[in-house]
């Protein structure tokens, strides 16, 4: 006999880990394979309700067709048939509705028997449904005792007088009014081990998927379990998971049961082992210990954890403001966690709608009227139990929250705060959570100008720092909010000292919480004193949204004919120095700095010739080494958690690159605080443009060319804020210089400069290099080599200009940011260590071994394609 072969694929997704593997199957003596061949019927039970998980997918229907009832479901532990829980019901029909319902999805089952337990109390009766997948419904009634102290078991054969059903596709159970005992103000019921009996036809299936947490910590008591659903060749998918075997490879390490719940035991790494029908594959789990983070703290200007620098890869995570305001997803929020522990993620920033916190003015969640606001608009009442869970669980997985204000009560008909969206333009007012709106029926913006909507964001901030005092999984929150960008807060003036008031609300409440900075023009001006180097009192660190293509480059003749034409600009140039000249502005910044946010959003308008996977892979790549070899402690990536267009295309890049570049990132930042060559130059030596600065861009090239590193972009404001002294001489004040402009060479653009500063540097007295330039344009590389080759600044004339040298910490990191030299590979950089060290490749071989001196003079050869780059780990 002849055996197909076996293939295995691994996709980490969204709701965990899916390995789909292609099942081998023997010939059959006549022709045909077991998925093919006829089989015997038999009956299968499923037991759909223990009730010992939050992570059992049952929701709440209130009965809507009949006007929404009040219901509520939770796991009760003071009762229990099996086990320690049960699942409790209740419904309140004294202001509407008819009917609740425990709601139950199935995968299109033969039903012929569900039986459970139950207890009841103001209701003498229940009803159970199933629902078809053409919607037709079979109901039937069970009387019980109310009140009656034991459980009583239920057995159903029989729906409207019709022996079981087909294709069901919902299990429900109910109480309705009409069946409440006189007097009782509530109905509610306890159920416990339902289970439904259904006849199959048992054939193997032609591969299987499993869903479950690819890595999951010690201790924890409620996890996310394993899921296991055969794929056939029809296309179906059934879940067949308490009709497999499933083992674990090391129970020392993580145990498992027949229902797919995981204890983990140690740290370490295991599979469970999965065999259904004879079809096997196994699933890797990884068994971490759970974290206890140190609180951050900024000195110097560095964001340290203890003594150690400080840096992180991040996402934004975007559910937690469209989608759990509606929905409690707790099984969609574990499974994330999960996924960003595994990519290595060590911040995670959180947008939040203000009205989920505040949804009526001065009503906050330790208010009693909040979770009614939330109810009555149809909003998820757990949502804060679901921001404290997130805090927590990342935070046991190495991970820290930032918090961000990014949706406000402005909008009346806005669905994320409980409006409808369809009655806008209608008249009907809205009713959504929008008292800061104009009026009911008209949407507003947020308007700091205006002291009420001053005092709404305030309140906010002061109560989010509170909640979280002293929480170091909360790693900071970003203030004044979400891209300022409106007329009054583009005035410097104005965003100054409303960020200001935000800081100082905030740490009046928790005094050592960090607060991170969002500057004007939608996150993205570098060029002010305000938003770069000369930022408001109180603030811990800067938190800028860069979009790598929108950077201070020339748009492209087709930007018009774009769908975001801000990002249409030359390819090229973006892969080669956007990031670092939209970052140079920042390199004396007195704070921290992280990208907020940026990724692959827009890579049509950039990249439109190419196809979406591709283009956004090279965008994720280019985007992790470039913020990186700027100087930022981190990178947030935007990306619209499992959108269609905007998350799942994605998926494998974002595996790859984040575990190749966690590492790098948690290693520490590139440091940029000592660099040795400064640019002094005025901002507008060039125009600006879009908040951009365009006079530096010259002076990038040539830095990255000659694999300079780090250099000082000094502005003459900030010489003259910062650095310029007065000292009396006789009846004058003569300007000099502080001690603090300690450079090896300096580089001074003529263009605009402040005559302060011209005569400064001009003056005999200044004693450093200097090389006076007209027009930046017209400096080429050697000129400007040969100056700081004399100024005794080491410049790099043999590695390609197409390469880009970042040393950190504990990597090195070499990027193709061009491929005008394709024959040119090897690369010579200067990484400083005493004595003999290793370089080691991705892969684990080890591609040198000597000292600084040897690496320098004999170089490396690195072979990349375009925009491709490689990391080398640096041991000693």
């Amino acid at each position: 006999m002849e055996t197909q072969p076996i293939t295995r694929r691994s996709l980490l997704m969204g709701t965990g880990a899916v390995v789909a593997t292609s099942v081998a199957t023997s010939v059959l003596a006549g022709g045909m394979f077991p998925s093919e061949a006829a089989a015997t019927p038999m009956t299968w039970v499923d037991v759909v309700g223990h009730f010992e998980s939050k992570h059992e997918p049952w929701s709440v229907h209130l009965g809507n067709e009949y006007g929404a009832a009040v219901g509520e479901f939770t796991r009760d532990a003071t009762r229990a048939a099996e086990g320690t829980q049960s699942g409790r019901l209740m419904g309140d029909f004294s202001a509407a509705g008819r009917y609740v319902a425990l709601r139950k999805t199935l995968d299109r089952l033969a039903v012929t028997k569900v039986t459970f337990k139950v207890r009841t109390e103001g209701v003498s009766r229940v009803q159970v449904r199933l629902v078809s997948a053409t919607q037709g419904q079979r109901n039937a009634q069970v009387n019980v005792t109310p009140g009656a102290p034991g459980w009583q078991s239920v057995e159903v054969t029989h729906w409207n007088n019709i022996a079981g059903m087909q294709d069901v596709i919902r299990l429900e159970l109910q109480v309705w009014k009409d069946h409440m005992v006189l007097g009782a103000g509530s109905a509610i019921a306890w159920f416990d081990d339902v289970r439904v009996e259904h006849t199959v036809d048992p054939v193997v299936p032609s591969g299987l998927e499993t869903t479950g947490l690819p890595l999951v910590l010690v201790g924890e008591p409620d996890l996310v379990p394993l899921v296991v659903r055969a794929r056939y060749s029809d296309g179906a998918l059934k879940d067949v998971t308490q009709h497999s075997t499933l083992s674990s490879g090391d129970e020392s390490v993580l145990r498992i049961n027949e229902f797919g719940y995981l204890t983990p035991v140690a740290p370490g790494a295991t599979s469970i082992t999965v065999d259904h029908l004879g079809a096997t594959h196994e699933f890797p789990v990884e068994v971490r210990a759970p974290q206890e983070l140190l609180p951050l703290r900024v000195e110097g200007g560095k964001l340290l954890e203890g003594d150690k620098r400080f840096g992180f890869t991040g996402f934004n995570y975007d559910l937690m403001m469209l989608r759990f305001p509606r929905t409690a997803d707790w099984s969609g929020l574990d499974a994330d966690i999960a996924l960003m522990a595994h990519w290595g993620l060590r911040a995670v920033r959180v947008p939040i709608n203000l009205g989920m916190v505040q949804p009526a003015r001065g009503v906050f969640p330790d208010d009693e009227a909040w979770a009614g606001e939330l109810t009555t608009r149809g909003m998820n009442s757990a949502w804060l139990a679901m921001l404290d869970h997130f805090v927590t669980q990342a935070g046991k997985h190495g991970i820290r929250l930032v918090l961000d204000w990014h949706r406000f009560p402005v909008d009346p008909y806005d669905y994320w705060s409980g409006g409808n969206n369809h009655d806008a333009g209608t008249g009907k007012p809205g009713t959504a959570f929008s008292y800061l709106a104009p009026s009911p029926t008209e949407r507003g913006a947020l308007d700091l100008s205006d002291p009420e909507h001053l005092a709404t964001l305030l309140d906010s901030h002061r109560w989010m720092a509170t909640h979280y005092k002293g929480n170091p999984s909360v790693m900071g929150i970003e203030i004044p909010h979400n891209e300022p960008h409106d007329a009054f807060m583009s005035v410097q003036s104005n965003w100054r000292r409303i960020t200001e008031k935000c800081a100082l609300t905030i740490k009046q409440a928790d005094p050592d919480r960090l607060v991170f900075a969002m500057v004007g023009a939608y996150g993205h001006d570098v060029s002010t004193s305000v938003a770069t180097w000369q930022l408001p009192n109180l603030v811990d660190g800067n938190a800028p949204h860069h979009y790598m293509p929108n950077a201070p480059l020339e748009l492209r003749p087709d930007a018009q004919d774009r769908h975001s034409p801000w990002l249409a600009r030359d390819i090229d140039d973006v892969f080669s120095h956007a990031i670092a000249s939209l970052f140079a502005p920042y390199s004396t910044s007195p704070v921290p700095v992280y990208n907020g946010e940026g990724g692959s959003y827009g890579w049509d308008s950039f990249l439109p010739d190419m196809d979406q996977a591709t283009a956004g892979d090279l965008m994720i790549e280019a985007a992790l080494v470039q913020y990186y070899a700027a100087g930022a402690v981190g990178k947030m990536h935007w990306a619209l958690w499992h959108n269609a267009n905007d998350f799942v295309p994605f998926r494998e890049s974002f595996d790859r690159h984040f575990r190749r570049y966690s590492p790098v990132y948690a290693a520490g930042p590139v440091d940029w605080s000592a660099a040795t060559v400064a640019l002094v130059q005025n901002p507008a030596a060039a125009p600006i443009a879009n908040g951009h600065n365009f006079s530096v861009v010259p002076f990038v090239k040539l830095a990255l060319d000659l694999n300079l590193g780090p250099f000082h972009l000094l502005t003459d404001d900030e010489i003259i804020d910062r650095l310029l002294t007065m000292v009396p001489t006789g009846l004058e004040q003569v300007d000099g210089l502080t001690a603090e402009f300690d450079y090896d060479a300096v580089v001074a653009d003529r263009r605009n400069l402040d005559e302060r500063v011209r005569a400064v540097l001009a003056s005999d007295s200044f004693g450093l290099p200097i090389l006076w330039v007209d027009d930046l344009e017209q400096l080429n590389k050697g000129q400007l080599a040969d100056f700081l080759a004399g100024a005794g600044v080491p410049v790099d004339r043999r590695t390609s200009p197409d390469h880009q040298l970042v040393v950190g910490p504990e990597h090195l990191v070499v990027y193709r940011r061009s491929m005008q030299n394709p024959g040119r590979d090897k690369v010579h950089p200067r990484i400083s260590r005493e004595g003999s060290f290793r370089l080691v490749a991705e892969n684990g071989d080890q591609v040198f071994s000597g000292t600084s001196a040897q690496l320098l003079s004999g170089g490396l050869r690195v072979q990349l394609d375009k925009w491709r780059s490689a990391i080398f780990r640096i041991e000693s």
